[in-house]
This record gives C-alpha cells, sequence and structure tokens, in this order.
C-alpha cells in the first residue's frame, strides 16, 4: 500500500476506533473497574486452552484453597488457578468428555473427582506440582476411572461431603441420584427425582431437575425435581425422599421449574435460585422454603457465592440474555444490582462476559466467575 492509500485507510480507521474506545461514563453503571479483573485460561498468546473448547461450566474450590475449573466444548480440559499466583494453569485434557457441569468437587484429601458426559464416568484426579510443571494444551489428564455410577447414563450435577468422606451425584437424563464412598469406592443408587417430563411444547422435553445439589451441615442432601418439589437424601440412612415443599415459581409453571443454583452459607441456611430468577432460602432443618423475590428482571440465577461480608453475589440470564451480576445482603434483605461483569482496560483491551457458567468464592471472600463462551476468561471480582 502507497502512502496515499495508507493515510487514507488510517483517517478511515481511526475514528472509528476512537468511538470504540467506552466513554469512561460506562464504568459508572458496571462494577467498579477497581474490583473486577480476569484471568486467561492459560498463558497467553499460545499456551491457551482453545477456542470452542473453553467454556468454563464447573468450578470447585479445594480445602487448600485452590480454584479447580472444568470446561466445555469439542472437548472437556480440567484446570487450575492458586488465588496466591494469580494465574490459570491449563492441566489437561479430560478423558471421554465433551462437557462437565457443575461437576467438579475436591475432597478433603485433595484429590479432585470429575463428572462426565457423555460417558457418565466419575474419574479421580491426583493434584501434582504445578509450579515446576510445563503447560502442554492438548496433553491427555492421567486419572483413574471410578465407573459410571449409572450406565447409559451422563454426571449431570456432583457434590462433596467432606466430613463422610462421599460424593453425592444426579445423572441426566433420567435424574438418578447416587452416592459414591471415597473410601471404599463404591456406588449406591439412591432414587429418581424425575420419572417424566413435564406436558409442553416439543422444545421443553426434558426432565426438571436441578442443576446443582446442597449438602448441609448435618450431611444431608437437597435436590429439586419433577413439578419442582424439593428432594432429601438422608446422609445417614443413604435413602431418597420427596419432600412436601416446592421451588418458588411463576404461577403456573411449576412443573418446568428448577433449582438452577444452591449455596449453603455460613450459617448453615441454603439458598438457592430457580429457571424462573427466583431467589429463595430453604432452612434445613424445619424445611421452610422462603421466597426472597426476583433480584433482576431476567430468567435463571445461574450461580451464587458468598463474600467475606456476608452478602451473597449472584449471576442472572440465560444464553438469550446478557448476564448481570447482583448482591443480596441476608442481614437486611436488600439487594444491589450491580450490571455487567465487564473488564474495561482501556486503551489495552475490553471484554465483557455474556454467559456466565459457574460462580464460586474463597476463604477470602474473592468471587470467581467461570465464562461459558466459544472464547472465555476466568473473572475475579473482589467485593
Amino acid at each position: 500500500m502507497n502512502r496515499a492509500g495508507l493515510s487514507a485507510f488510517l483517517c478511515a480507521v481511526l475514528p472509528l476506533a476512537a468511538l470504540s474506545q467506552r466513554d469512561p461514563g460506562y464504568d459508572r453503571v458496571v462494577v467498579p473497574q477497581t474490583r473486577i479483573d480476569l484471568r486467561d485460561l492459560g498463558y497467553s498468546p499460545a499456551d491457551l486452552i482453545p477456542d470452542g473448547e473453553s467454556g468454563v461450566t464447573s468450578l470447585s474450590v479445594a480445602p487448600n484453597g485452590d480454584i479447580y475449573g472444568a470446561t466445555s466444548g469439542t472437548r472437556s480440559h480440567l484446570f487450575v488457578m492458586n488465588p496466591a499466583h494469580g494465574y490459570v494453569f491449563p492441566i489437561g485434557v479430560i478423558p471421554n468428555a465433551t462437557s462437565v457441569t457443575h461437576s467438579v468437587v475436591v475432597s478433603e484429601e485433595g484429590h479432585v473427582f470429575i463428572g462426565t458426559t457423555p460417558g457418565g464416568h466419575l474419574l479421580e484426579y491426583k493434584p501434582g506440582d504445578f509450579d515446576n510443571q510445563r503447560i502442554e494444551i492438548g496433553k491427555a489428564l492421567v486419572v483413574t476411572d471410578r465407573g459410571a455410577p449409572i450406565p447409559g447414563e451422563s454426571i449431570f450435577a456432583l457434590a462433596v461431603d467432606r466430613k463422610a468422606n462421599r460424593i453425592y451425584g444426579l445423572t441426566s437424563p433420567n435424574a438418578h441420584v447416587f452416592s459414591y464412598g471415597i473410601a471404599t469406592h463404591t456406588f449406591l443408587e439412591l432414587g429418581v427425582v424425575a420419572k417424566s417430563a413435564p406436558l409442553a411444547e416439543k422444545s421443553e422435553h426434558e426432565k426438571m431437575m436441578s442443576r446443582m445439589l446442597a449438602v448441609d451441615g448435618q450431611g444431608n442432601v437437597f435436590a429439586t425435581g419433577e413439578d419442582g418439589y424439593f428432594y432429601e437424601v438422608d446422609g445417614k440412612e443413604q435413602s431418597l425422599q420427596k419432600l412436601p415443599i416446592r421451588a418458588p415459581a411463576v404461577p403456573g409453571r411449576e412443573a418446568y421449574t428448577r433449582a438452577d443454583a444452591f449455596l449453603v452459607d455460613k450459617s448453615g441456611a441454603i439458598y438457592g435460585g430457580t429457571s424462573d430468577g427466583y431467589l429463595f432460602r430453604l432452612n434445613p432443618e424445619t424445611l421452610k422454603v422462603t421466597n426472597l423475590g426476583k433480584p433482576l428482571n431476567q430468567y435463571r440465577i445461574a450461580g451464587l457465592a458468598q463474600g467475606a461480608n456476608g452478602k451473597l453475589y449472584g449471576v442472572g440470564g440465560d444464553e438469550s440474555e446478557m448476564t448481570r451480576l447482583f448482591s443480596y445482603d441476608p442481614t437486611d434483605g436488600s439487594y444491589d444490582l450491580l450490571g455487567f461483569i465487564d473488564v474495561n482496560r482501556r486503551p489495552y483491551f475490553t471484554w465483557q462476559a455474556y454467559v456466565i457458567g459457574d460462580i464460586v468464592s474463597d476463604s477470602r471472600g474473592t468471587v470467581f466467575l467461570g465464562e461459558n463462551e466459544r472464547i472465555s476468561k476466568l473473572y475475579l471480582f473482589f467485593p
């Protein structure tokens, strides 16, 4: 290109580039930029979990504070972040898995358990010394295959009871509940939370079951199932029962309601978010459900976490909506709408999340949000 052509090109492009930089006033309507950051899933620019394989759909906090995550896409990857170091280390490709949905848990011993889709196997990974390992994108994850709890079913969600050294799981598409003894390496099938799909249009044909499980302080496990009813696993008896309580729903939509998110807070109360976008509180002792309303004018609460200040932080919205962050203060029942999940580092880069796959918080109260898109990041929010 000659100088005249180059000059014409720059005159055309530079005004557009200037317009693409967000005005500083924009930062007043989102989370303050001093309190939110992001991390690439690996070492940029080359050693990254590839596009189309980087959607974060599971996050879990280990007893030592490490954050483990799994991705979904063409292949599933396991990664870890040590908050003290502040970078994401891709560990390897999870065997025979294209999706891991809320199905990464860490035992008291620090072993990572992964529930896979479509294979439906429970895999055990023993962490190594990440500080002295090289990143090898595409390397197979070395795991011990503990088997398929329900043959022919994918693992949809996992939860761990570290005191009892036991893992609980929910399968798809037929909503079986199972438990796994970590010490004995044995599975127990406990029952089903949804026997039939609700009568609906062709697009709504799934059996309705919660996307997560909650383990209370007594070792009992809660899930939602058919018609929005709660189910409880007795941790001592290893038995499943249907409870006479339902998750909050828009009247008439009870059959299409599920708990999309659970959080057991420091007081022992169980908070949850539904597919209709309601936040609720479940008292595991009295089995009372309190509807706390809709924090956002959106469907689905995709995740909940708790900050060091005692507030709950959640994200709302599904694939057709831009996700937003909110907080709930249990002391006075108040909400704050915190806006978009956006990191704005003018003039170097800007990055905004449209879909969040999972969120967790560590003992320091830092909230980690996993983006679930073709090219995804891990966000760090400091309340």
